[in-house]
C-alpha cells in the first residue's frame, strides 16, 4: 500500500476515535444528570446499564448504517430530507426578517421572562 492512502485511512480513524471519544463524554454527562437524584447503588446501576446500551446501541447503528449508506433510495431520501431543512430554514429566515424585529424582540422578551420565572428571579 501507499503511505499516502495509509495517512489518509490513519486521520480518518483518528477523527472517528475523537468523535467516538466526545460522543461517550456526552452520553456521560447525560446519564449523569439523569441519575443524580437516585440512590447510590441504583444510580450506579443505572450508570453501568445507560453506558452499556448506549455502547451497544452505538455499534448495531454503525452496522445497520455501513448497510444502508449502499442503498440508493435511502441517500435520495437523506438529499431530499437535507433540500426540505435548508429551503424551510431560509423561508423562516426571510418571513422573521420581513415582518420586522419587533416580533423578533416580542419573543426574545418572553422567553427571557420565562426563564426568569423558571429560576424564581422574576415574582
Amino acid at each position: 500500500m501507499d503511505i499516502s492512502l495509509l495517512m489518509e485511512y490513519g486521520w480518518v480513524l483518528i477523527v472517528l476515535i475523537v468523535l467516538e471519544g466526545l460522543l461517550a463524554a456526552d452520553n456521560a454527562l447525560v446519564l449523569a444528570i439523569m441519575v443524580k437524584h437516585l440512590d447510590e447503588d441504583v444510580r450506579k446501576k443505572a450508570l453501568f446499564y445507560g453506558l452499556a446500551g448506549a455502547f451497544v446501541f452505538r455499534f448495531a447503528s454503525l452496522f445497520i448504517i455501513s448497510y444502508l449508506v449502499d442503498v440508493w433510495e435511502v441517500q435520495a431520501i437523506g438529499a431530499l430530507y437535507l433540500l426540505y431543512m435548508a429551503i424551510n430554514h431560509i423561508i423562516r429566515k426571510l418571513v422573521v426578517h420581513r415582518n420586522g424585529d419587533e416580533s423578533e424582540r416580542n419573543k426574545e422578551n418572553s422567553s427571557r421572562r420565562r426563564s426568569l420565572q423558571a429560576s424564581g428571579e422574576l415574582y
